[in-house]
């Protein structure tokens, strides 16, 4: 693991911040989000609670009467969900071929009996207004942790000079592996931006969905995509 816990938090990457969540327990993570945010230190969002990726559909008008109006349409409501429901399924697939074209077995360190490989780990989560619960409001993809882990690059194997020892979130005492130790900084490691490709170039077709169904509609790509 990069030896994180040897840094100052204002010096942590994205690696080092997606490292501590899954290596730390919930306990100690929380206190490096609560230190880092009263010191103005910016936290990734990926590592954020209750900020999980997606991509919005955003109602121009903010009020309840047009999306009344709107989903009075039956079949212009159905026929809207049933676009963006196509449309997340071919994205998910098109997101797996990504993840095995550019990883192929490299991520099988990660598979456990819990965790899946990244590219059968993918599927897309579909969410609808809070109102009626008739209008599709966001779109997700879920997948295996490690696919934002190996995004960013991070990995082990590379650590400081001191080492250190830390409780993780299952209560396992974990030591710095000493073969690491002096290597912070020399992964040879690569981002490898699997998914932000994906989504981009199927965005138009979403946009046009959703200007179909109503122009009242905005689409917000940005929220879904990985810094």
């Amino acid at each position: 693991m990069i030896d994180f816990l040897e840094k100052e938090l204002q010096d942590w990457t994205v690696g080092d911040w997606i490292d501590a969540q899954t290596g730390l327990t919930n306990t100690a993570f929380r206190k490096r989000i609560r230190i880092a945010s009263a010191g103005g230190i910016n936290i990734p969002s990926v590592v954020l609670p209750n900020n999980a990726p997606r991509i919005l559909f955003e109602d121009k008008t903010g009020n309840d009467f047009a999306l009344h109006e709107r989903v009075k349409d039956e079949e212009a409501v159905n026929r809207f969900n049933s676009g963006v429901s196509a449309w997340a399924d071919k994205v998910a697939k098109e997101l797996r071929n990504s993840a095995q074209a550019t990883f192929g077995t490299r991520d099988a360190k990660y598979v456990t009996a819990l965790q899946p490989r990244l590219s059968d780990s993918i599927r897309p989560n579909i969410r609808f207004d809070k109102k009626f619960m008739l209008e599709t409001r966001s779109v997700g993809f879920s997948s295996a942790r490690h696919g934002v882990c190996l995004h960013y690059g991070a990995g082990t194997g590379f650590g400081g000079n001191k080492g250190s020892s830390w409780t993780d979130r299952h209560g396992n005492l974990k030591k710095t592996n000493p073969a690491s130790l002096g290597k912070a900084g020399t992964s040879p490691r690569n981002e490898a931006h699997w998914f932000n490709s994906v989504i981009e170039r199927n965005a138009k077709e979403l946009t046009d969905i959703t200007a179909e169904y109503s122009l009242d509609i905005s689409v917000r790509i940005a929220g879904i995509l990985l810094p």
